[in-house]
């Protein structure tokens, strides 16, 4: 074939010539484009050999005969095809960056604010807080070895001649080696606490297409502590769409479970944490689940997942889960093993003092707060601060005012501790008065006989009348005759005001100091009991009785007694008795108050006349040694003697269901509604029959017929001391009712118009405002009954929550501190612990 280019041609005579020639005459552009289109017009003309063609065939063919034209069409086709080829790639980049700027040009544009607002002053994030520890927080990326791995191969199909596959794999790596810088360099930047570059590593990381669901689990949380929630949620998004893109790999249960967990889907969050797909993140993994469980309320388990991977630094957190299953001890072990690494961390001191007041510890309490006190140099920031940690708010005891509180736990905590069976409190209530000391009045009448039937009540009757008639009779018997016939008709109060009189005459009467003592001590006020029957044992040591009292009523009012109770042991032993029954029974009973647990009280078998109190003293020796048939035995004695006394009734059909279902004391309801009931001795008598029928009328649900009782009764009283017995019964009753500002209203009235200043008014009004959480109003009541009597334990104990409620650690020790007892446990006031409120502390 002829190359038609005459340039080209070999056989050219002139070729230099030509080109010197072409050169000297430069064509205009107008006529190289003429000459190039009659030439483009020549060689797609008919004539032209290729074009001559037939069929296709015979075109490449006649094409392939002019080599340097074929390969130029091929090129030419080539390079066309390719430039198309390009354009098209550029094309779909170019959509595919358009798109992915628009999806992400609001988490740019938020970036960009957060660098900016941080170079700015007075940043917001100065008041961010602290993250403590982010190694929970985010999945680490270290795969070193895989990369190490691809390194390998990659090499190996290079060596082999597979160039393409080796460079794809060294692409590979490029791209994964990009994204896992960007995420390691991430979490160092949360470590430093700089969330925003951190945000921005992980950001990059997600761009690299690679791992995206765990740059964007670690991009969520550092968009959480710059409280960008906007941020946080397209994060969670996008983690959730990825993490099917690990369902392969030993990872992917742990993240799947953080995405659960950061999704707010917690139960389904336990179930991935439960069900690893490997033990990688064991620990991580383990931790998460023990905040899960105890989200659910089960600490059990969430002590032991923590335990099973805990460092020095959970002692903390160990130690309060123990404290929160009631396991004080292991608490206590916990909180001082992290305080002795960590002195710092004064928190774990109001822990520690918090368990200490639920153990009744209070030289516990007292150390641990003056120590606190003295680390903060008694700084109020500070104190604020700490008591804000670990917030307390008072409460009322559900031991004693939560329904379902009082019928899982009656046998275990009510009847033993509480008003179910206070043992001390049933032996006053029990226990006889004395007569005056007249020879010729008493005759045949035997002290307290009284209470034992009602032959006695009218042979006392009699004697009083003859008493009373005495010329010989002084001013101090002639007011302790008419407290007596009070008492006869169950007039406490009345009584106590007649006795007061006769120690105005006579202040040196044991007899009289006696029956003051008893009186108070059956309306429950045993700081004034103790004193009265101290004093009637110092007159007179063969009153062994009062010496008994005084030491039971000094228990009940949170004082020691060991001195006395060691001299009424050596004075029993050197006094005389004509009665071998009398002394049986003092003997007896100086006993179980020195704790003997044991006792036949044979003598009771020999007494001619027994007394009430012979019996009680029965039941607290069965009551301390468990023995269910001595309790029902004695209490069955007590209720041939008393067959309409209520409280009497109640407690004998207890010991019948001992340690069934409370509510199962079907005997006790139809009592508390029975006509027969002696109302008037329940309602003006010992407060501990009042306090009982409202209780059961409470765990019976009874309340409203009671309050209709007391109602009609309150409204044809025209007595003054009468009023006050029924209008503090319906205070009661309404506290039960959960009636607060019922309660209130009748409490205030009592203190204000009635002149009622006894300490249990004071602490039920105060009881009442905790319950409206008016704790400034119950802090006042409190504060002056602690004028009235500064040693009382239950006054002390509610100011002290109420100043540690207030952030005033320091006037709790005040309070605190004069509790001197190693187990006190108020029979009111109680905490409950809130939500922390330092934000700190959250984590």
């Amino acid at each position: 074939m002829v190359d038609e280019n005459p340039r080209n041609q070999r056989g050219n005579p002139q070729p230099d010539l030509e080109e010197a020639e072409l050169q000297n005459e430069k064509p205009s552009l107008r006529d190289r484009a003429v000459s190039l289109g009659n030439k483009a017009k020549n060689f797609f003309s008919k004539e032209n050999l290729p074009f001559k063609s037939a069929n296709p065939k015979e075109f490449l063919s006649n094409l392939r005969n002019r080599p340097r034209l074929y390969f130029s069409v091929l090129g030419g086709t080539g390079v066309v095809v390719l430039i198309a080829l390009v354009g098209l790639a550029t094309s779909f980049i170019a959509h595919e960056d358009r798109y992915e700027e628009k999806l992400s040009q609001s988490t740019k544009q938020q970036l960009t604010k957060l660098v900016e607002a941080e170079k700015g002053d007075g940043s917001i994030f100065d008041n961010l807080p602290t993250l403590r520890d982010n190694s929970n927080s985010h999945v680490h990326l270290s795969n070193e070895k895989q990369i190490n791995t691809l390194i390998q191969k990659a090499d190996i199909l290079y060596s082999q001649g597979q160039t393409d596959e080796a460079l794809q794999i060294f692409g590979d790596i490029a791209h994964t080696s990009s994204s896992i810088a960007n995420h390691n360099l991430g979490v160092i930047r949360m470590r430093k606490h700089d969330y925003t570059g951190a945000l921005q590593a992980f950001e990059n990381a997600i761009s690299a297409n690679n791992n995206m669901s765990v740059n964007a689990i670690d991009a969520m949380v550092a968009s959480f502590y710059l409280n960008n929630f906007d941020l946080y949620t397209r994060y969670l998004k996008v983690a959730e769409e990825h993490v099917q893109d690990l369902a392969k790999q030993p990872i992917y249960s742990y993240v799947y479970g953080l995405t659960l967990y950061y999704g707010g889907h917690y139960f389904e969050t336990l179930s991935a944490l439960t069900n690893p797909n490997s033990n990688l993140f064991n620990m991580d993994r383990q931790r998460l689940a023990a905040k899960m469980y105890l989200l659910f309320g089960d600490t059990t388990n969430a002590l032991k997942n923590l335990n099973a991977i805990a460092t020095p630094k959970d002692d903390k957190a160990l130690g309060l889960l123990y404290a929160r299953e009631g396991d004080y001890k292991r608490a206590i072990d916990h909180l001082q093993t992290y305080n002795g690494r960590y002195p710092g961390d004064k928190d774990v001191l109001v822990a520690l003092e918090i368990i200490a007041l639920k153990m009744g510890d209070f030289s516990g309490v007292s150390e641990i707060l003056g120590s606190l006190l003295r680390g903060i140099n008694k700084n109020k920031h500070q104190e604020k601060i700490l008591t804000d940690t670990y917030p307390i708010e008072p409460v009322l005891n559900g031991n004693f005012f939560d329904v379902n509180t009082i019928r899982k736990d009656f046998w275990t905590t009510n009847f033993r501790d509480g008003l179910g069976l206070p043992i001390y409190r049933v032996l006053f209530y029990y226990a006889p008065y004395k007569l005056v000391d007249v020879k010729g009045a008493l005759g045949s009448i035997q002290e307290g006989v009284f209470l034992v039937n009602s032959e006695g009540t009218q042979d006392l009757m009699g004697a009083l009348d003859l008493l009373e008639r005495s010329k010989k009779s002084s001013f101090a018997n002639q007011h302790m005759i008419a407290g007596l016939k009070h008492l006869s008709a169950s007039h406490l109060r009345l009584a106590l005001k007649e006795f007061k009189r006769a120690l105005e005459a006579n202040p040196n009467s044991s007899v009289t100091h006696y029956d003051t003592g008893l009186v108070y001590a059956q309306l429950e006020n045993f700081h004034k009991a103790s004193f009265h029957f101290n004093k009637a044992y110092r007159l007179n040591n063969k009153n062994v009785l009062a010496g008994i009292f005084a030491v039971m009523a000094m228990y009940l009012d949170y004082r020691d007694p060991s001195a006395l109770l060691k001299q009424l042991s050596s004075d029993f032993h050197s006094l005389h008795f004509k009665d071998p029954n009398e002394r049986a029974f003092l003997n007896s009973f100086i006993s179980y108050i020195n704790g003997a647990s044991n006792d036949d009280l044979g003598w009771l078998q020999e007494a001619k006349k027994p007394l009430s109190i012979y019996y009680a003293l029965g039941v607290a020796y069965a009551s301390r040694a468990r023995d269910k048939q001595g309790l029902v035995d004695n209490f069955t004695a007590l209720k041939k003697m008393h067959p309409h006394n209520m409280l009497t009734n109640v407690l004998y059909e207890m010991m019948l269901k001992y340690r069934a279902d409370i509510r199962q004391m079907l005997g006790a309801y139809a009592f508390l509604t029975n006509k027969k009931t002696d109302f008037e001795e329940l309602l003006h008598g010992p407060i501990l029959a009042r306090k009982m029928y409202i209780y059961m009328g409470f765990i019976t649900g009874l309340l409203e017929h009671e309050e209709e009782q007391i109602n009609m009764r309150l409204s044809s009283t025209q007595d003054k001391e009468m009023s006050i017995d029924l209008l503090r019964m319906l205070a009661l009753i309404h506290i039960f009712q959960k009636q607060y500002e019922k309660s209130v209203g009748i409490y205030n009235a009592l203190i204000d118009q009635m002149g009622d200043h006894e300490m249990e008014v004071y602490e039920l009004a105060s009881l009442s405002y905790i319950a409206l959480k008016r704790f400034d109003d119950a802090a006042l009541l409190l504060e002056i009954g602690k004028t009235m009597d500064s040693g009382n334990y239950d006054v002390r104990y509610g100011l002290g929550l109420l100043y540690q409620q207030a952030g005033n650690l320091e006037a709790s020790l005040n309070n605190f501190s004069a509790i001197k007892t190693h187990n006190f446990h108020s029979t009111y006031f109680d905490f409950k612990l809130k939500e922390p409120t330092d934000s700190q502390d959250l984590r």
